[in-house]
Parts: structure tokens; C-alpha cells; sequence
């Protein structure tokens, strides 16, 4: 990392606050590609984490975002897992990772039979300005500048 890059760590109890407005504008600008993603059968996905199928997940999510991201910008992590609860519907959690030439974001993506869910673990922002609407800006407007088409409008 240069001297230049700033990096926010997910340490929730110093900056859950500070991440929540990335979570929330990182959510709304992959709600189309997590869309695709729940239209795939969970028990596929759910297989191929049991069987370390990385490859075939990366396809999968490579197919999900190849209509609405550049090339190479929102990619999977290469880890996942899935979390069983006797009762309950299975959630299945996704390393993925943003990548543009200004900021580079590592977060899980949560699928559950009842919600989705974005937790950011790592922020590195290329320049971080220390002013908290401004570092949010620049991250808007590299998400923006890594879509294909525009996002489906905020309902909030």
C-alpha cells in the first residue's frame, strides 16, 4: 500500500458507523447483480461451497455482474462458506471484492432465505480526504465509473 492509501478496517465496535454509509451506497449499486444471483437455485450454490467448487462459483458470479460491471471490478473472493441453523433457511456468505483504480473494497455478500446483506471488511481508498461526504463521494463515483449501465433507482 502506498503512503498515499488510507484503509478503513472492519473492526465494528471503532467503525460500524463510519462503514454503514459504504455498505448502504455498495448494496444499492449491486442489488441488480445480487438480483441475478438469487435466480440461481441455492442448492447449487450451496453444493459448490460443501465442495470447494471456487471456480464454478466465480463463474457463476462472473455471469451475474458481466452485464452491469466492467470487467474484473466486482469479483469473487474465492472463499465462502454457509451457515446451517436447524429451522431456519441457510445463509450463505460470499468474499467478494470491488476493485477500481481509486478504491478497492473486500466485503461479504449474505444471501438468506429472508434477506441480503452487505458487510465491508476492508476499505482502500487510493486518497482518503478526512472528510467523511467526500471519501463517501469518491466511492460513489468509482462505483458509478465501474457500472455498465446506471443502477435501478433507490426505493429509500
Amino acid at each position: 500500500m502506498s503512503a498515499h492509501e488510507k484503509e478503513f478496517h472492519a473492526s465494528r465496535s471503532t467503525s460500524e458507523a463510519e462503514l454503514l454509509p459504504y455498505e448502504k451506497v455498495l448494496a444499492h449499486n449491486i442489488k441488480d447483480v445480487v438480483a441475478d444471483l438469487c435466480l440461481i437455485d441455492a442448492s447449487i450454490i450451496i453444493a459448490y461451497i460443501i465442495d470447494n467448487k471456487h471456480g464454478n462459483l466465480n463463474d457463476l458470479i462472473d455471469s451475474a455482474t458481466e452485464l452491469f460491471f466492467k470487467e474484473g471490478t466486482l469479483t469473487y473472493g474465492h472463499a465462502s462458506n454457509v451457515n446451517f441453523e436447524w429451522g431456519k433457511a441457510p445463509a450463505v456468505i460470499l468474499d467478494m471484492e470491488f476493485v477500481h483504480p481509486s478504491v478497492t473494497v473486500f466485503f461479504k455478500l449474505v444471501l438468506h432465505g429472508f434477506y441480503v446483506g452487505v458487510s465491508i471488511q476492508k476499505i482502500l481508498l487510493g486518497t482518503k480526504s478526512g472528510q467523511p461526504d467526500q471519501d463517501l463521494n469518491s466511492f460513489e463515483l468509482a462505483l458509478a465509473d465501474s457500472r455498465l449501465k446506471p443502477p435501478p433507482p433507490s426505493h429509500t
